[in-house]
């Protein structure tokens, strides 16, 4: 079984619950940047529509599918270091995503971090997280990127 990256981390707080992925990506953290704040970048590697206006109070709309579509506040605009924004998918619970960014040699080292989820929507984000990492991850070394539902559907299990 091919696990995609470390496995990823759900833990539970008196806020909801909380994702934490950690990766160290091939990519300086200019590429890494880029890869996460641009509407072509989350094109890349997450969903086939995105409209991100890179800046902090900036808005996000990313559509996964006809029936998924997440929108959002870009909360914290740090270039090359920190990104934050709101998660509402489908209008449901907000929740919260940050990435961190900080050099590691010729790459970057990355923490995503997913609080304030609702106990109903945190078991199936993490397996989904883990596989957008891996897209990620794929992306920036220049590989096909994994099927999203492959990925899930090996990782599902260790969560």
């Amino acid at each position: 079984m091919t696990m995609y990256g470390p496995l990823g981390s759900l833990d539970k707080t008196a806020d909801g619950n909380v994702i934490t992925f950690n990766r160290t990506l091939p990519a300086p953290p200019e590429k890494v940047w880029e890869a996460l704040t641009t509407s072509d970048g989350v094109m890349a590697w997450l969903a086939p529509i995105a409209s991100i206006d890179a800046r902090s109070g900036g808005a996000v709309e990313i559509e996964f599918d006809d029936e998924n579509t997440v929108t959002g506040e870009i909360t914290q605009f740090d270039p090359y270091s920190r990104f934050a924004h709101t998660w509402i998918i489908n209008g449901e619970v907000p929740s919260a995503v940050s990435w961190e960014l900080v050099p590691e040699g010729a790459g970057t080292a990355l923490t995503l971090i997913h609080t304030q989820l609702p106990d109903e929507m945190a078991g199936g984000y993490t397996p989904g997280w883990h596989a957008f990492m891996a897209r990620l991850d794929a992306m920036l070394a220049g590989q096909p990127l994994p099927d999203f539902m492959d990925v899930v559907g090996s990782v599902a299990s260790s969560y």
